[in-house]
């Protein structure tokens, strides 16, 4: 979350039940912030303990039921019904119906599986339809309502608010094996993992080696050939939800499997002469600072990118119009020639796409110019809250940016390939690693707290032989949880069929009983 924050200390493997505050000390947002995140962790493992991973409470029946919308007999929409339910003990609410391709806070692609279908009312793969929901950080940016005019309007607190999406599964691959009971997703990708791994062992293998590595790789072709042939079998229109809960376990598979940062203080280079001293590993920046690092470009999107904040990405503006090389704004306190800055508004972040980056050439007033070079685009195509972002990453001789965000590379060309650190500032580092089958995905984060009394920063370690190493964590958000609502298909008629595949539960008592 985008906000000016201390830090985030709020860890659930320590077991804290409560903040208890003490007469006469030092009051910090991240104490207040960590007793809200102890209380909703405590109240959402219960609810989903108690009602398991998704849930409809009885008399909320058509709280996100799937239901056909049709014009002359055709059926052209898919209507979401209005109400509550529980993801992952999370609430998540409807307040009216509405349908999947109007959705209040999602626009469904053109390549979009029920989009392409219901333009032909003909589906020759079922795919499921489910919800995604996560947590949304909300500035006065955002809604200007959490300003209080009777003050003049300060900024104050912020908020985290939960949205929901419903979407649709379209790997006919990741979606026929669950349907059929084949191999899981994670299996497959570690066949062509390993197949990979001895086809590269079989070019450099010595001539008693090749025979039977060569064996190794057919055996492998012949699991991959079984997996592919049942992933063509012939699937009828869906009538169950057989399979529900190895499609939940895909998509949590599929949230799991994410690239990993490490962040370290550069230890500088080890001098191997005993009269020299090394220089010292140390944090070299003026102020305590809690780093961003971003996803901008997501791998599908063509070679990763990211982007950085020394603050946490807080320092942004509304966008209020554009006049030729000019960005007009409401504040330009923050901004200086030379930042990189994100046009981007409510719509671009909903659809998990990133914003324009472009360069400050000159604050001036409340405008913000840039080179005479770039096109600015209009902000009539913003139109939801349109807003200007400062990032803080710099071109050097070692960091490439492409289109403004810094490329992301995790081992270097050399022969073996080794590890890559790439340089923030003040002696910050981060490396990125990354596992078969995982992508880099466009607005996931990490916090980096870099702390001057300590000339450090804030970073698990761990020692393997007597030496530290900085832990490769997965990112720190944004963590999205999931429903199957359905599983979509139309029968040689054309008709629209899918089973309901929501889950209820009734209260444990009610008036009647005591009655």
């Amino acid at each position: 979350m985008k906000g000016d924050f201390t830090r985030n200390t709020f860890d659930p493997k320590k077991h804290f039940s409560r903040v208890l505050m003490q007469q006469g000390r030092v009051t910090l947002d991240a104490d207040h912030n960590e007793q809200t995140a102890i209380l909703l962790h405590y109240m959402r493992t219960l609810a989903r303990d108690l009602l398991g991973p998704y849930a409809v409470p009885v008399g909320e029946e058509e709280a996100f039921k799937l239901t056909t919308v049709s014009a002359s007999g055709v059926v052209n929409d898919i209507k979401i019904g209005n109400g509550h339910c529980y993801v992952d003990g999370i609430l998540v609410e409807n307040e009216m119906d509405c349908t999947y391709l109007k959705q209040p806070d999602f626009t469904p692609p053109d390549d979009d599986a029920l989009k392409l279908a219901l333009g032909t009312n003909s589906t020759s793969d079922p795919f499921w339809l489910y919800l995604d929901v996560w947590e949304r950080h909300i500035t006065s940016l955002d809604d200007n309502g959490i300003r209080e005019t009777a003050l003049g309007g300060p900024d104050t607190c912020t908020r985290a608010q939960v949205m929901w999406q419903v979407k649709t599964w379209v790997s006919k691959t990741e979606v026929s094996s669950t349907l059929i009971g084949s191999a899981s997703a994670d299996a497959l990708v570690k066949l062509q993992d390993t197949k990979k791994k001895l086809e590269q062992q079989l070019k450099k293998a010595s001539a008693q080696k090749l025979d039977k590595l060569a064996k190794e790789i057919e055996a492998l072709d012949a699991q991959l050939a079984k997996y592919n042939e049942s992933l063509t079998q012939p699937v009828d229109p869906p009538t169950t939800c057989e399979g529900i809960e190895g499609f939940l376990e895909l998509l949590n598979w599929y949230e799991d499997k994410k690239p990993k940062l490490a962040a370290r203080v550069d230890p500088g280079h080890k001098a191997d002469d005993a009269c020299v001293t090394s220089p010292d590993s140390k944090y070299r920046g003026a102020e305590n600072q809690l780093y961003r690092v971003e996803i901008h470009r997501a791998s599908k999107d063509g070679a990763p990118t990211f982007k950085w904040s020394r603050d946490n990405g807080s320092i942004a503006t509304r966008w209020l119009g554009t006049t030729g090389h000019d960005i007009k704004v409401a504040s330009t306190r923050g901004f200086a020639a030379g930042n990189w800055v994100e046009l981007s508004d409510d719509t671009l972040e909903l659809q998990g796409e990133p914003g324009v980056l472009v360069k400050l050439v000159k604050v001036e007033g409340d405008v913000l110019s840039v080179d005479l070079s770039v096109t600015l685009p209009d902000v009539s195509e913003y139109p939801r809250n349109p807003k200007v972002r400062r990032w803080d990453q710099i071109q050097t001789e070692d960091v490439v940016l492409v289109e403004g965000a810094v490329l992301i590379k995790e081992k270097s060309e050399t022969s073996p390939p080794k590890p890559i650190w790439i340089d923030l500032e003040d002696g910050v580092q981060v490396q990125f690693t990354s596992d078969a089958g995982s992508e880099y995905r466009s607005g996931d984060y990490w916090l980096i707290p870099a702390r001057v009394a300590t000339g450090d920063i804030e970073w698990p370690i761990y020692e393997v032989s007597g030496e530290t190493k900085q832990q490769a964590m997965p990112p720190h958000g944004i963590k999205h949880h999931y429903a199957p609502l359905g599983l979509v298909g139309w029968n040689v008629d054309g008709v629209f069929l899918y089973p309901d595949c929501r889950c209820t539960f009734a209260p444990h008592c009610g008036l009647q009983e005591n009655m």
